[in-house]
């Protein structure tokens, strides 16, 4: 072999080896967009004329990945991008080391995006160690078999700027599936002490073989299956005595209001007037059934979404239920639709909306997933119920009524009865 050969081999092994370092531990410039503006609308493309995909609220920040006309195209949390204007942010390069890491639970799920209705790619156990690569929310990015996915940031035990492990506080977990068992003992086998429900939340206590330690909601100590919960940001579900609605705390959002005048209808109708009349009717009914009701406004005022969720998130609310009243520009269009965003509200949006179904006689347009903020960015189980187009003329005279105002409260009480029977 000829010393010039030589020379080239040695090389490409100089090469290979550079393209295997660990490129976590290199830190790489990246800019962001930190929120000024109070509420931002993320548009599919730079323009005011474009339609709104999500609203994220003021100091957040977000990678940027691509600016044009005074607009930044952003990455979302969902790995979904979207452009937002650049005079309601402020832009700044950053550098982004990825971090090392711990889990501090067994059994911990890794899922492809970070939320927890994303698909689950495999588990961590207690004492793994990871590389996290960006933060988002509660969720973590880390270096994962061959590629990247996301982990609950609360199971991650990070070294600080010492090297010294972070404090892990107990984390919270939230119930995936209506009628868990919990057990005395962290065995299939052992009694049943308590049973809890999809989208209830309970502090950890302790972990043991993959069970979560909890206070049932009778003050008993038991265990749950950790297949059957997932990691939750969401604080611990408020336990309240009573049977039914009786005790619950309601948290009722009569949708738009103030200078957001909401739709309008044909003949004058605003939706901000028929949604606040609603509110009122439905919090005296909730009332006299013995529920804690609160109102995220009380009079023709603007509430900024933020606003309405934290009331829910400060109260710990057992459901929160936004009203409101559709428009389109099709005429043609009627009907009654009930939106939920996480799966574990889908069955307090099935119960609601077939109480409505049986006493209103508008078009049933059955419940769906629907990305809105005061559902998406709720802390606290949510629905949205759109209550008939006021831009039907014909519907529009329907809904306006106050005989209907009594059929769509009798009907939401009598489903939040069912839903918490």
């Amino acid at each position: 072999m000829g010393k010039k050969d030589l020379l080239m081999i040695l090389a490409l092994i100089f090469i290979i080896a550079g393209c295997g370092k660990d490129s976590s531990s290199i830190a790489e410039d990246t800019e962001t967009a930190t929120i000024t503006g109070e509420v931002v609308n993320v548009r599919e493309k730079p323009g005011t004329s474009y339609p709104i995909i999500t609203q994220i609220k003021k100091e957040e920040t977000y990678p940027v990945i691509n600016e044009k006309d005074d607009w930044y195209e952003i990455k979302l949390p969902s790995g979904e991008t979207g452009w937002i204007a650049g005079w309601l942010a402020s832009k700044d390069t950053a550098k982004l080391p990825s971090t090392e890491g711990s889990i501090a639970v067994q059994n911990l799920n890794v899922r492809s995006e970070p939320g927890i209705e994303s698909d689950i790619l495999g588990k961590l156990k207690e004492g793994d160690k990871v590389k996290i690569i960006e933060e988002s929310n509660g969720w973590s990015k880390i270096h994962f078999e061959s590629g990247t996915a996301w982990v609950s940031s609360e199971y991650v035990d990070k070294k600080d700027a010492g090297g010294k492990k972070a404090k892990h506080e107990p984390a919270n977990i939230m119930v995936l599936h209506d009628h868990s068992n919990i057990r005395k003992k962290p065995d299939i086998k052992s009694n049943i002490v308590g049973q809890a429900y999809a989208g209830e939340v309970y502090e950890v206590i302790d972990q043991k073989n993959g069970w979560m330690e909890v206070k049932t909601s009778k003050g008993k100590k038991g265990y749950i299956a950790g297949w059957v919960v997932s990691s939750t940001d969401r604080p611990p579900s408020q336990r309240r005595p009573g049977k039914g609605v009786s005790g619950k705390l309601i948290v009722i959002d009569a949708g738009h209001g103030g200078n957001d005048q909401g739709a309008a209808g044909k003949n004058g109708t605003l939706e901000k007037y028929l949604t606040m009349k609603t509110a009122k009717l439905l919090e005296k009914k909730l009332d006299k059934a013995g529920a804690q009701v609160v109102l995220t406004r009380t009079g023709d005022k603007y509430v900024p979404l933020y606003n309405r969720t934290n009331i829910a998130s400060e109260n710990r609310a057992d459901a929160f239920i936004s009203l409101h009243f559709d428009s389109i520009d099709d005429a043609s269009a009627s009907g009654h639709t009930t939106y939920y965003y996480h799966s574990y509200e889908k069955r307090l949006a099935d119960t609601i909306h077939s109480h409505l179904s049986e006493s209103i006689k508008l078009k049933d347009r059955g419940t769906q997933f629907g990305d809105y903020y005061v559902m998406r960015e709720n802390t606290q189980p949510a629905v949205l119920l759109e209550l008939g187009y006021v831009s039907n003329e014909d519907e529009e005279k329907i809904i306006k009524t106050k005989k209907y105002r009594e059929q769509v409260t009798d009907s939401i009480v009598k489903g939040l009865q069912d839903f918490f029977k």
